[in-house]
């Protein structure tokens, strides 16, 4: 969005996450949310936003907004259901099977679950996107003056894109996974009524 303060891989998928906060949403759980920049987001689309995040010092940093809560918390000790859960980049800090199994708690009835997630390349299974490097550098690239965000943890994806799509087909059955560039994959999951 033009609107904000920094630019990264993450932040540049916020559009698509919007997209999928259906009209009746009013709460929304935003898991791994760093400074709050998309929950502030989300609270524009729901009533109530609930941020949650394991670092506790970029929580204290967060500036406050009207409608968001934000808390230091493992979203796997959460036992509350949201209209609209998100997670960007925080799914491959957990193990997945357990990550995935949360996330399907957390989805009220009807609500949707989008995740922006990263997994582990390899280039036998992986090598269809090599072509889409260039892409990549050149966004970067275009990008470069706004990039940044909060000093969080980072970690390396461990699950390659079988193994996550394995485990959403076990615990989110009809998920639509999708790779993207930037070394990200969406999925969109909505919870049966």
């Amino acid at each position: 969005m033009p609107t904000d303060p920094y630019w990264n891989h993450n932040v540049h998928y916020h559009s698509w996450v919007l997209d999928q906060v259906p009209e009746n949403a009013r709460t929304a759980l935003d898991i791994g949310c760093g400074d709050g920049l998309l929950a502030r987001k989300l609270a524009t689309r729901c009533d109530a936003v609930l941020g949650v995040d394991i670092d506790d010092q970029v929580i204290a940093d967060a500036p406050a907004a009207p409608n968001v809560h934000l808390e230091h918390a493992d979203f796997r000790d959460l036992d509350q259901t949201f209209d609209v859960v998100t997670a960007v980049a925080t799914l491959h800090h957990v193990p997945v099977r357990d990550g995935v199994s949360t996330l399907r708690h957390l989805v009220a009835p009807g609500g949707t679950l989008a995740v922006v997630g990263l997994w582990k390349m390899h280039p036998v299974t992986d090598f269809h996107y090599l072509p889409l490097l260039p892409a990549i550098w050149g966004i970067d690239r275009w990008r470069h003056r706004s990039y940044g965000g909060p000093s969080v943890a980072l970690r390396d994806p461990q699950e390659t894109m079988g193994e996550i799509r394995a485990a959403a087909a076990e615990h989110l059955p009809g998920a639509e996974i999708r790779r993207r560039l930037m070394w990200r994959y969406t999925l969109r999951w909505q919870r049966p009524r």
